[in-house]
């Protein structure tokens, strides 16, 4: 692809991603390049989430690209039941799920905070996660260092309870930190 000279990414734990079957790949979000950097690492198609502020606020063409790569819209800051009713339709079909659990970018990692979402979604759908981690020491740009590490699936609880997505987003939220903090050292 054109843009994997302009990137120096390594990937990590290639082989925690099934050639098929549903699956959720859950990152932190540290720049616009993240879907991008994940997407070269992964053989299959996935379908990311992404703010719906991209389909009516960017113009056509942004629109249009967004379209064309299948990216799900959804409105930030509350439940988007279509959003959520598509990624679970999505995944009962066999599909790969991209998301950021944390509704948005940070430079933190300490921060990474993630939502209950995509930990509802995993246990409604019985979809494992793979939790993914993005790491740049800086800002991300051409000829930036970049790490990708993909991490051991982990398997949701049968029980599909509010509580239980929270709980699984906790381990989730723990397992990224620490693939973080692994890069870092």
């Amino acid at each position: 692809m054109f843009i994997r000279p302009f990137y120096k990414i390594k990937y990590v734990g290639k082989e925690n991603v099934p050639k098929s079957g549903s699956l959720l790949l859950c990152s932190n979000h540290i720049s616009f390049f993240d879907p991008i950097a994940i997407g070269l690492g992964v053989r299959r198609k996935i379908y990311f989430i992404a703010k719906s502020e991209f389909f009516t606020n960017y113009g056509i063409f942004v629109r249009g690209f967004f379209r064309s790569c299948g990216v799900i819209p959804i409105k930030r800051g509350k439940s988007d039941q279509g959003a959520i009713g598509t990624a679970e339709n999505y995944l009962k079909s066999g599909k790969q799920i991209g998301i950021f659990p944390q509704g948005g970018i940070s430079k933190d990692r300490r921060a990474f905070s993630p939502k209950a979402g995509a930990a509802l979604i995993s246990v409604r759908t019985q979809t494992p996660i793979i939790p993914v981690s993005v790491f740049s020491l800086d800002k991300i740009r051409p000829f930036s260092r970049i790490t990708v590490r993909f991490g051991k699936p982990v398997y949701p609880p049968e029980d599909s309870s509010l509580r239980s997505a929270r709980q699984l987003s906790a381990e989730i939220r723990e397992k990224i930190i620490s693939q973080l903090e692994e890069e870092h050292k």
